[in-house]
């Protein structure tokens, strides 16, 4: 994935005909932004993934509005770079990210309609985004699965409609502002991009000895091995978001070549690249910019469905790279005189020496160095903190002056000298730009971050609470009081687990967390078939707890609550026995038939699997049974007798389901319309695209143009 940004990035600049040993310092200023290492860190490879796919895109955007030849075999060759660039990003599967690129793309082609503008080429303006727009439906065709899935899932989760309603009598839509809005980046925040400990870097920092915090722990008696411990991981982070893995450093050189493009580049694209920038950074700010950020969650089109508002930031962290790229090619290139060129240089830096003296000098007034997590710690210990957190604010802002300072002096160099040296200093430039970036990217990812395969095979050690649990070789649900149901993944290794975590959790499940499982309501427990506790003993060690009223995979009710709305249905959820009786609300009554109160029936599960259920059902009489699993209706059929049947939803979130007397057996498959079609539409266009490939293949490199 680092490669690919690093290459992705390479062909971008090649697009903008920048000189190829200035792309490779572009490549390098793009991929070493410290977002892109933390990101791999905490496991979002999906995102970098997608990241890395996003100059390549642009540039295959560039390619075909910048192709002059009006000839059908460049527009294929330009047709197959957009349709296989496109198509790479959407494969990673990022939606999140793609919505970024979207804005990065709409910017630039607005670019291109002004340039049509004002040269009058309407005609084969229109013809160029066809290309690209038809470029792209093939991109979405080739990975429709992925997305039809994922746009299907979405309504049923928290980023989408829920049934329950305010007493307005309006129902949430996507993510509420709170939550969408929990990691929103501080203004202030921003000037990490410059300065990457800033705001203490990193929730968890790992200190030296000789820091205050590891002397502070030993003079209060902490032992040295406890102590050397804690230093591994210190709260080191005071901003305002509740915690981060680290900063969005894009590198204090990036910046200093940034403010000469600002003084150096003429053309229109510094403003696009400028805008998306601004428009990045404000819409990274959340909940500290209001007016923005609500016009966005509640007029553009699927922005709610998105949560940390601050991974717009990738936005920035591309256009100003590539601003300052630009600039610096332009810079080098320009027929102005050295003494303006050095005038230019001395400014840039006078600029960013003025930020840093200016945070140096008034940091006492802008920060207090403490956060509210400093409250769990005892005086001593946050005065310590408080004085480690000053001393890497200073640290870093000493060490961007000195990148700035060595970058600005290189260049300096670069103007003052032959043509003949100028390569050597660019290389100069691309490794002061390596050397600042790799040493701060080793704070959030290094060895100490890899594992051995083996190690991760098998995560977690089977301790005898599992074993005994384990016995039970039916199939049932796990409750673990030992960490919260919505974290973790050690139960649902060994166990099928009550909760877990998921960043788009069905909503109706979550509204049922919220409102039942969390607050301990044991009818609903019961219902979910947890026929498992694990809890803490006396000395805090897990045991297990079997629960007897657990309800089984499936049971058959012989009363019903009938409800009006969804409101209602969960609510209703707090006094009735699920044993017994079912609370389904009105508009599913056309599903239930005569029904009759029936005692003398078995029903049993005889095969499980995620994807199918077989349960063999003997009753004297029609009945209505309870099925033990979450109804989800894209997909999920069921069958009694191999004879398709309609399921419904019971208890606010399980399946229900008539069934006529005598013995039957009864199946759920999942069988999702939108995989079988994808499947084929995906096929077709894969074949599209290779079909297009190997012919622009041979005419680039057999045939004369």
């Amino acid at each position: 994935i680092i490669f690919l940004y690093f290459l992705g990035f390479y062909i971008f600049m090649l697009s903008l005909k920048i000189n190829p040993r200035i792309s490779i310092l572009g490549a390098l200023a793009f991929g070493m932004s410290s977002y892109f290492f933390i990101i791999l860190e905490a496991g979002h490879n999906t995102k970098a993934h997608a990241i890395s796919y996003i100059a390549p895109s642009l540039a295959s955007m560039i390619y075909c509005f910048s192709n002059k030849n009006d000839n059908k075999w460049m527009y294929l060759i330009t047709f197959s770079f957009a349709f296989l660039c496109l198509g790479l990003h959407l494969r990673a599967n990022h939606l999140q990210i793609t919505y970024y690129l979207l804005f990065i793309l709409f910017f630039f082609w607005v670019n291109y309609l002004i340039n049509a503008l004002q040269h009058k080429t309407i005609s084969q303006f229109i013809k160029k985004t066809l290309i690209f727009f038809v470029a792209g439906v093939m991109a979405i065709a080739i990975n429709i699965g992925n997305i039809w899935s994922t746009y299907e899932y979405s309504d049923y989760t928290i980023r989408g409609n829920s049934e329950l309603t305010n007493t307005e009598g309006k129902s949430q839509s996507g993510l509420n502002k709170e939550y969408a809005t929990a990691w929103s980046y501080g203004k202030l925040e921003t000037f990490n991009m410059l300065f990457p400990n800033l705001l203490g870097g990193s929730s968890h920092t790992t200190l030296t000895e000789k820091s205050n915090t590891y002397e502070a722990l030993r003079k209060n008696g902490i032992s040295k091995k406890d102590s050397q411990n804690f230093i591994q991981s210190v709260p080191l982070y005071f901003g305002p978001q509740s915690f981060t893995s680290g900063p969005v450093y894009i590198g204090s050189i990036v910046w200093l070549l940034f403010v000469i493009a600002l003084f150096t580049l003429k053309k229109r694209i510094k403003w696009i690249l400028l805008t998306l920038t601004l428009f990045s950074i404000i819409l990274a700010w959340g909940k500290y910019f209001n007016f923005i950020t609500d016009i966005f969650l509640n007029y553009f089109p699927l922005y709610n469905k998105f949560r940390t508002v601050s991974m717009i930031l990738v936005i920035a962290q591309f256009s100003i790279p590539v601003l300052a790229i630009l600039g610096f090619n332009e810079f080098l290139k320009s027929p102005m005189s050295s003494s303006k060129k050095r005038k230019i240089i001395l400014y840039s830096f006078c600029i960013l020496m003025s930020i840093s003296a200016f945070f140096v000098l008034f940091k006492n007034i802008l920060f207090e160095f403490s956060s509210l997590s400093d409250s769990q710690f005892p005086p001593w210990f946050i005065n310590a903190l408080i004085l480690d957190r000053i001393d890497l604010f200073n640290s870093d802002i000493y060490r961007s002056v000195f990148f700035i300072f060595l970058s600005s002096l290189t260049i300096y160099l670069l103007i003052n000298k032959n043509n003949s040296n100028q390569p050597m200093f660019i290389y100069i430039l691309s490794l002061l730009v390596l050397f600042d970036m790799w040493f701060v990217n080793k704070r959030y990812l290094n060895a100490n971050d890899f594992e051995l395969k083996s190690k991760i095979e098998a995560p977690f050690k089977l301790q005898d609470f599992d074993k005994i649990i384990q016995r039970d070789t039916t199939i049932y649900r796990v409750y673990n009081l030992n960490e919260r149901l919505d974290q973790g993944a050690r139960t649902s290794y060994f166990h099928h687990s009550l909760g877990g975590y998921h960043g788009a959790k069905l909503g109706k499940y979550q509204e049922v967390i919220d409102m039942h499982i969390s607050k301990g309501n044991m009818h609903v427990i019961n219902m979910l078939n947890t026929k498992y506790f694990i809890v803490p003993d006396q000395n805090r060690q897990p045991i297990v707890q079997k629960n007897n009223e657990a309800l089984g995979n499936a049971w058959v009710v012989d009363s019903i609550i009938w409800v009006k709305n969804a409101n209602q249905s969960i609510s209703a959820l707090n006094e009735f026995n699920p044993a017994n009786t079912v609370i389904i609300e009105s508009k599913y009554d056309k599903y239930l038939q005569s029904f009759t109160p029936n005692t003398n029936y078995k029903i049993q599960l005889v095969e499980y699997q995620p994807n199918r259920l077989v349960y063999n059902v003997n009753a004297e009489l029609s009945c209505l049974a309870v099925f033990s699993e979450i109804f989800y209706p894209k997909g999920w059929v069921a069958y009694i007798d191999g004879v398709q049947v309609d399921s419904f939803p019971v208890n606010y979130i399980l399946r229900g389901l008539f069934i006529p007397s005598g013995s039957k057996e009864i199946i759920f498959e999942f069988k999702p319309k939108s995989f079988f079609v994808s499947a084929k539409i995906s096929f077709f266009s894969s074949c599209l695209l290779i079909i297009t490939l190997i012919t622009s293949f041979i005419r680039l490199f057999f045939y004369k143009r």
